[in-house]
């Protein structure tokens, strides 16, 4: 006695290979959607890290510098205040940043574009006495100064890093 072939079919028929399409698009659309937004965030803690770290070297260079254009760089250490030799006016008494020798040399100073790994950065820094700092002893109104260093990322966002150099 022969034996019975079986026939059967295997596969998709075409009505259901176009409802698994339909079906598999508008699930990727929905999952895209919720991604997308997140890649273009990515970026922003990169341009903040990078921001601060900018602020922080700037800031770290000017404290670096004494108080005042009278004040000693060398023994007896003697203030401006204590010597009475405080200068009046905020600004450079050099023309060139590479001797920039006080904190208030940098007022008013701007860089437009950082360069190098900080392409499309750029700051200002703002200096100016402030008396209202320590209000627990009598000031005479120039014993400290308050940097101010606004960074701006190259999407516009200012980032503001303030500190305070004191006559000591």
């Amino acid at each position: 006695m022969p034996a019975k072939v079986l026939s059967i079919h295997k596969g998709f028929t075409l009505l259901e290979l176009v409802v698994g399409i339909v079906v598999f698009t508008i699930s990727l659309t929905l999952v895209l959607s919720l991604i997308a937004p997140q890649a273009a965030q990515t970026a922003e803690p990169l341009r903040e890290v990078k921001a601060a770290k900018l602020g922080q070297s700037i800031m770290n260079d000017i404290l670096s510098r004494s108080f005042d254009e009278g004040s000693d760089r060398g023994p007896p250490f003697e203030t401006c205040n204590e010597k009475g030799t405080c200068s009046s006016t905020l600004g450079p008494e050099e023309a060139n940043e590479a001797d920039y020798d006080d904190v208030d040399d940098y007022n008013g100073f701007n860089v437009a574009d950082v360069g190098g790994i900080y392409t499309g950065f750029s700051y200002a820094v703002a200096v100016e006495y402030d008396s209202d700092f320590n209000t627990a002893t009598a000031s005479d109104g120039d014993t400290f100064k308050r940097i101010d260093l606004a960074v701006t990322v190259p999407d516009g966002q200012i980032y503001r890093f303030s500190a305070y150099r004191g006559s000591y």
